[in-house]
């Protein structure tokens, strides 16, 4: 869903992804549009892959293939519990977990089964899906826009229903050029902040390249403007305005939204605007999916696109009081604007440190590759020194 030349992960060398997509991807004639070249994830983790090839002291890390499922203080450093059952140590520890896998989102959990797709990201649930299934879609973001493109590529007949609070899908990526940082004003509360947006992209509709351009121009410095907020109004920023900010921010590829409003014009695509509060199974294996206004859907399979969980490890290291909690996030750790979690007595931790979308109530925008690249950059340089 981003231009190649926006993909960085080396900020001293921003162009690299697109030069080496140019020259190892071929074949690939829908990745060429009118704005620009869209690449697909797969081909960003097999650029990944040949970047970490490329640097064979990476070889020599040990890697443990297990998943933390808890930390605890051990002397000055920490002992890590692992999901096979055995404990390794650390004196520094840096929680890097990227987006937990979603969870349903409603109270009571069901089972995942082939037509209960808990997890797309996986991309292995189309093998499983009827041509001609009815589906329920939930949510309206990128992953809802992939799994219809998905279905439109493998000439699904069925109907698809998209359940989303909003009734809305992102706009499309446009072809904007020439984004000048802008200076966000000082020391400001949420409205300020939320009115210096409104004044910067006017009244613009936001399918508009010069809307998009405006809006690049604002997330230059936005990390910086949100770590001057207090943590009272971060919390009521992210309630009352994070579903628009993700809309906004996380625009779709041409190609997926192309998908999306073809399907909608034939009518194969529906679009209600409502939330899931439960699914029930029945006997003959028919989904019946309940609905806040007290509707109800029918449905062959459900696709769950909701969204990032919560992380589990996160959740234990709160609960047993390793690291406080964040004043508003109650689900995110407390932490300093130098990556550190705090602990419950209000200090920081010299040796517990996070990057990446966990940090993103704390830290802002800090949800794409460039801008996680440039903060693991920096926090590396404060570890080395």
């Amino acid at each position: 869903n981003v231009r190649a030349e926006l993909m960085q992960v080396w900020p001293d060398d921003p162009g690299h992804f697109a030069n080496w997509a140019a020259t190892n991807i071929a074949g690939d004639r829908e990745a060429d549009t009118d704005v620009g070249a869209f690449y697909r994830r797969r081909d960003f983790a097999s650029y990944i892959a040949s970047e970490i090839r490329a640097r064979p002291a990476l070889a020599s890390l040990p890697h443990i293939k297990a998943s933390a499922v808890n930390i605890s203080a051990s002397g000055d450093g920490w002992d890590i519990e692992l999901d096979d059952g055995s404990t390794t140590g650390a004196s520094r520890i840096v929680l890097a977990t990227g987006n937990p896998p979603p969870v349903w989102p409603f109270r009571e959990q069901i089972a995942d089964t082939p037509s209960l797709v808990r997890v797309p990201w996986l991309g292995d649930w189309p093998e499983n899906i009827d041509g001609g299934a009815r589906i329920v879609v939930i949510g309206s973001g990128l992953t809802a826009l992939d799994a219809i493109h998905t279905l439109r590529h493998r000439q699904h007949h069925g109907g698809i229903t998209l359940v989303a609070p909003d009734g809305m899908l992102p706009p499309v990526q446009t072809g904007w050029r020439d984004a000048d940082a802008l200076e966000w004003p000082q020391d400001v509360r949420a409205s300020g902040f939320l009115k210096f947006m409104r004044d910067t992209v006017g009244d613009i509709p936001w399918e508009d390249t010069e809307w998009q351009r405006r809006f690049e121009s604002l997330r230059y410095h936005i990390s910086a403007a949100w770590q001057r907020l207090d943590a009272a109004d971060q919390g009521r920023l992210m309630r009352r305005f994070g579903w628009l900010w993700s809309l906004a921010r996380f625009r779709a590829g041409p190609q997926a939204f192309g998908s999306a409003q073809m399907l909608l014009d034939t009518g194969q695509l529906d679009i209600v605007t409502d939330m899931v509060t439960g699914i029930t199974t029945t006997s003959g294996g028919v989904h019946d999916v309940g609905l806040a206004t007290g509707a109800r859907l029918s449905a062959d399979a459900v696709i769950n696109c909701s969204g990032a969980g919560r992380d589990p490890l996160i959740t234990r290291i709160l609960d047993n009081g390793t690291a406080a909690r964040h004043q508003t996030v109650s689900h995110r750790p407390a932490m300093t604007s130098e990556l550190a979690l705090i602990r419950a007595d209000g200090t920081p931790h010299g040796n517990m440190f996070g990057i990446g979308p966990m940090t993103s109530h704390v830290a802002g925008d800090v949800l794409g590759s460039a801008s996680i690249a440039r903060q693991a950059r920096g926090l590396a340089a404060r570890l080395v020194q």
